[in-house]
């Protein structure tokens, strides 16, 4: 197998394993789409830092699993969080 053989074979995989986070991530928004509406109900912001730390801190223990650097970990779900905040904003003012 020639280098970009090599290469094509490995970014199969990567895009198969990219396709598999959007399916998860869109998971975990149909999640928060139920979240919205208790918060909207009970009249509770979308930003919790309580909670925004727990779920960093959460992962962080996660990743202690894997070979993935924290701070890798902490980046990826700190801008997933605002992302995820961000669109509770929008919905919560519906």
């Amino acid at each position: 197998m020639n280098f970009s053989a090599e290469l094509l074979e490995f970014r199969d995989e990567i895009d198969c394993i990219d396709r598999a986070l959007v399916d998860l991530i869109a998971q975990r928004f149909k999640v928060v789409d139920r979240v919205i509406e208790v918060k909207r109900k009970n009249h509770i912001p979308a930003a919790l830092p309580d909670r925004i730390d727990q779920v960093v801190q959460n992962n962080l223990r996660n990743a202690k699993k894997t070979n993935v650097p924290p701070q890798t970990i902490e980046k990826i779900w700190r801008t997933l969080i605002s992302e995820t905040i961000a669109y509770e904003n929008i919905k919560l003012r519906r």
